[in-house]
């Protein structure tokens, strides 16, 4: 939680007196650089720290540290479950079960009463964090974003999710979810309804999906390849694509991956032989697509139906961090065609935790198996060359194995031009550098926060989300993230 800053308030409101808050009427066809004075400004924040802190008072700090015009929070936590021990649900410091579902909802859009995934029992069950927000933001001249990622794991949350189970090579149920599963369709059909129509004042929405395709997993994590459940299959055969095939190239990839990591080198070396996989089962890339189109299928679906239920919400996209250095998830995930069904993305680039994240993602699937066949001081550097960053610039994996590390804002610069080019105006972009984040011992300072946000403002970005959560930043580097922005529209004045 920010401590209070009660003491700089009158300074800073005159200091963010000419930020406007951004129109967001009908759809935009193109992204030119924000006009003077009214950039998207916004930031995300969990709807227990409202509780706790106080909406009205988390707004105030919002506005007097950084000048957010847009604040976004969570209607579903269900997604926390995940990284619980025996997914647990989240407590408050009382010990108190939260709430999961943080709006009012109506059983009558829903297929059973248990897939609301609510306990009516939990703290804050009988509050609608929406309503309440907009009641407090909307004379403070600020929007409200509600936002949900997908709860693919199966963790008892929401009763019923145990049918939608994706299904391996080998024909045995997973933990995840199948987003081809008719039921789990109609859930997510349930859900955008009974929010959309519940809050006909709502601003915006952003949905997630922090989950990847099976290609990298069977080869980086031994993990067996899926979807194979008979909706999946049929989707298959409608593809013209070899099941059998699939299947065996994915084993493939596993006991290649085997192979390297238990020492016994490929006769042609690595890489080689990754390509020898894909040439030989062609249907691997197939299979990988479909996974990728069923994934971003979802999110056709989503924004078709808020369309139509109330087309002046803004709808756009979380992208993943991941993209920011995972080689296959851009390979398969473009922003162009995210653009397509989208008013906006939010580009996660969290440039202090992306050095401990891609180093682990670096040495599992590059170092030790995919550029394997050189030696790291030629691997790495040739690895951010070919994610489009400068490794004469960025820290070094020896500096990263030593200490938390943090990228620097020409990361930042570099992601949000790349985003902004390859949308070319067909959404906006809205860049959300990270930091403070918890977990990571960067020791981010306000220059950093600083840099960050005039570098992807200089890119070309529409807007900006101050942080990944607000309540992890700190008082200093939010400030020094709001100057950032101040002095850019001063330069535009």
């Amino acid at each position: 939680m920010l401590p209070k800053v009660a003491g700089r308030r009158s300074l800073l409101k005159q200091s963010v007196a000419g930020l406007a808050t951004l129109s967001l009427g009908a759809r935009r066809t193109h992204a030119a650089p924000p006009p003077p004075g009214r950039l998207f400004l916004g930031t995300l924040v969990e709807p227990a720290h409202m509780y706790e802190t106080g909406i009205a008072k988390a707004l105030d700090e919002m506005q007097s540290l950084v000048g957010i015009n847009a604040v976004m929070t969570f209607t579903h936590t269900h997604t926390s479950r995940q990284y619980r021990p025996q997914h647990a649900p989240q407590r408050d410091e009382a010990g108190r079960p939260l709430t999961e579902v943080w709006v009012k909802t109506n059983p009558k859009y829903y297929a059973s009463p248990a897939l609301q995934g609510k306990d009516p029992q939990a703290l804050y069950a009988d509050r609608d964090i929406l309503d309440e927000m907009l009641a407090e933001a909307k004379p403070r001249g600020m929007q409200v974003y509600a936002r949900i990622l997908e709860p693919y794991v199966i963790t008892g949350a929401i009763p019923g999710f145990e049918a939608f189970a994706q299904v391996d090579l080998h024909g045995k149920k997973t933990n995840q979810v199948c987003f081809n599963k008719p039921g789990y369709i109609r859930y997510w059909r349930s859900v955008v309804e009974d929010l959309v129509r519940g809050h006909p004042e709502l601003d915006g929405f952003k949905f997630g999906q922090e989950r990847a395709a099976p290609l990298l997993g069977a080869l980086g994590k031994d993990a067996p390849g899926t979807c194979f459940c008979p909706d999946c299959l049929a989707i298959a055969r409608r593809k013209h694509i070899d099941v059998k095939k699939a299947k065996a190239g994915l084993e493939a990839l596993q006991a290649l991956g085997r192979q390297i990591r238990e020492g016994r080198r490929p006769v042609d070396g690595n890489f080689v032989t990754f390509l020898r996989v894909l040439t030989t089962y062609p249907e691997v890339l197939a299979w990988e697509r479909m996974w990728m189109e069923s994934r971003e299928e979802q999110r056709r679906r989503i924004y078709a139906q808020i369309k139509r239920l109330n087309p002046k919400v803004q709808v756009g996209w979380h992208v993943d961090h991941g993209m920011t250095w995972d080689l296959f998830m851009r390979a398969s995930w473009d922003y162009a065609d995210m653009a397509q069904h989208a008013d906006w993305l939010s580009v996660a680039v969290y440039f202090d935790s992306m050095g401990r994240r891609s180093q682990g993602h670096f040495e599992r699937n590059y170092q030790k198996i995919l550029f394997g066949d050189a030696p790291e001081s030629l691997s790495y550097p040739m690895y951010l060359s070919m994610l489009g960053y400068d490794p004469k610039v960025e820290p070094t994996l020896e500096q990263h194995r030593k200490h938390d590390t943090a990228f620097t804002s020409d990361y930042v610069y570099r992601e949000s031009l790349r985003a902004v080019q390859a949308v070319g105006g067909k959404a906006k972009v809205y860049v959300r550098p990270g930091f403070d984040m918890p977990g990571y011992d960067c020791d981010v300072q306000p220059k950093q926060a600083y840099d960050a946000a005039h570098k992807a403002l200089e890119a070309g970005a529409d807007g900006l989300w101050c942080g990944r959560e607000w309540k992890e930043l700190q008082p200093k580097n939010a400030q020094a993230f709001g100057d950032a922005v101040r002095d850019w529209l001063k330069t535009r004045a």
